[in-house]
């Protein structure tokens, strides 16, 4: 595997420097693969966040502007694969779920609850390090975000490197150091750069690097998901011998701060675009100005709606289809190396989309942070032409994130670890079984949970209100009429009649309340309560 020194070195002959790695590609083709007869397959699990139930073009419940400016790259993957209906993330919030996926384990089993719960222990193993014991070479690109623990690092979970942040959200074009340093020059920063973090991505290479041992690479002119996805496709390009490969590509797209467009993907949806000048004067929105207000005031009014922005669509599309695009670019690598038929491409959302950032979970109740199908449900393609069925969409199963690990395992005719909570679904995928998940659990606390058991959903202390939005048909958002709630009482929904979740049937049916909730209690009882990420015991377990 080369380094970075190598790396360098071809950017140097290409004629660009560190912060345009994009025009690495380029210089790697000379070292691109071209066999696809490999002993074990390929895998890339493509993660996007935060991303709307609804927004892929090929799904019936689009929206218009969806459909207006179409998502080719989402199309082309469902069209060679398999597109889950009923697929689950374990956490209507990103840490959480994250961990589940690269577990296969339901990650309440040491505590990671929620924000800032229970971390990614040493114990646990994960999807890459089971891979890299087998001979897989590993990589991954984007986000990490576990809770903390003392594994969380990538290099230290069984990545051979890692180019990405360590946080719940990074900005899409502010990559710089110098960025950084002109924050630091303003009279009312105070040391904080609260929820929106500008500044370089780390790199690290070589698993056991620590995260104090990580570079800071600073992009000019950089937009992440071009530099994850410029990354991405160097790797699937470069030699690796007989190796399979485990490549993880992790966008913070569409994640806040969406209202942060890059300019070509902005003029694409005629959305709002204001270029980033570090030494103005005065900062205007969509850029924090730290003179003017701290940033918690300024996070609660755009990153969760304090106003709405009339723009928060277009801009929210922008980064829709740069996600798309790098999908597009992603498989046209596989396809001009000659492995897309032995490479199991994944593609799913950590969580439901949020109300935040104006995104359409339709026909689902509900967003991201909640427990309704809005903020459970993920979009969800299993994708390996040749292999694997193309162009189905399964809408019985229950599926989850946590079935990613064994149907790698079972895929690359690997021993499967036999504490997972997650099934493969290769018997599901291949028509040899018609359900998965008999049920699935999901809880924020040992009083704030739900369970589905088959058509059947029950809710417990799960209530959540927020202001909404609507959008014109000029494509501007507006508030709406009335904010969006989702009731706090004990809720029982016949998820086959009513995906909506409108009608409450917990008195027609208490007896199968009572079975269910005896169920979750079953389930509550193998798992640790809250746990912070050292291990020891919240106070609201």
């Amino acid at each position: 595997m080369k380094s970075r020194r190598d790396f360098l070195k071809c950017a140097a002959v290409a004629g660009v420097s560190i912060g345009g790695m994009g025009a690495l590609s380029s210089c790697a083709n000379s070292f691109s693969t071209t066999s696809s007869q490999k002993k074990k397959p390929n895998v890339v699990v493509i993660i996007a966040d935060d991303l709307g139930y609804a927004d892929m073009s090929f799904l019936p419940d689009a929206p218009e502007d969806v459909k207006k400016y179409g998502t080719p790259g989402f199309d082309r993957l469902a069209k060679t694969g398999t597109y889950f209906k009923n697929a689950y993330g374990t956490s209507p919030i990103c840490s959480p779920s994250r961990t589940g996926l690269i577990t296969g384990r339901y990650q309440q089993r040491w505590g990671n609850y929620w924000y800032g719960d229970g971390g990614l222990p040493t114990r646990e193993l994960t999807i890459p390090e089971h891979l890299s014991k087998s001979g897989f070479i590993t990589a991954k690109y984007g986000k990490t975000h576990h809770n903390g623990g003392p594994k969380e690092f990538p290099t230290l979970h069984g990545f051979d490197e890692f180019l990405g942040f360590m946080f719940h959200t990074w900005d899409y074009i502010r990559l710089s150091q110098k960025d950084v340093e002109a924050y630091k020059a303003r009279e009312g920063f105070k040391g904080n750069f609260g929820c929106q973090v500008v500044g370089p991505l780390l790199w690290a290479e070589g698993q056991g690097t620590k995260q104090e041992e990580a570079e800071k690479i600073s992009f000019e002119d950089g937009f992440t998901t071009e530099i994850f996805t410029d990354r991405a496709c160097e790797f699937i390009e470069r030699e690796k011998g007989d190796k399979p490969f485990y490549l993880h590509v992790a966008h913070n797209a569409v994640h806040q701060p969406t209202y942060v467009v890059d300019e070509k993907w902005a003029k694409r949806v005629g959305a709002r675009y204001v270029p980033w000048d570090r030494n103005a004067d005065d900062w205007d929105y969509p850029y924090w100005e730290p003179n003017e207000e701290r940033h918690q005031k300024f996070h609660k009014r755009w990153g969760h709606m304090g106003k709405v922005d009339p723009e928060g669509r277009r801009c929210y599309l922008a980064n829709l289809l740069a996600l798309d695009e790098s999908v597009s670019r992603i498989l046209d690598t596989l396809e001009k190396t000659g492995q897309r038929e032995n490479t199991l491409v994944v593609f799913v959302s950590d969580n439901g989309g949020t109300i935040n950032t104006y995104s359409i979970n339709d026909p689902l109740s509900g967003f991201k942070y909640m427990f309704a199908e809005g903020g459970l449900r993920v979009p969800m393609i299993v994708s390996m032409p040749g292999r694997l069925p193309e162009g189905k969409v399964n809408e019985e199963a229950i599926v989850s994130t946590m079935d990613i690990f064994p149907t790698i395992t079972s895929l690359a005719g690997l021993q499967t670890p036999d504490n997972l909570d997650g099934m493969s679904l290769l018997p599901v995928l291949k028509d040899k079984r018609k359900k998965q998940h008999e049920w699935l659990a999901w809880a924020q606390s040992r009083n704030s949970w739900v369970i589905r058991k088959g058509k059947w959903k029950l809710t417990n202390n799960v209530g959540w209100k927020h202001k909404d939005f609507r959008i014109k048909e000029n494509g501007d958002v507006v508030e709406a009429d009335k904010p969006y709630k989702y009731p706090n009482s004990p809720q029982l929904f016949n998820l086959e009649e009513d995906i909506g979740e409108t009608t409450n049937l917990i008195d027609e049916h208490p007896k199968l309340a009572k079975q269910l909730r005896e169920l979750y209690e079953a389930w509550d009882s193998q798992m640790a309560g809250r746990m912070d990420s050292t291990g020891q015991p919240r106070k609201n377990p």
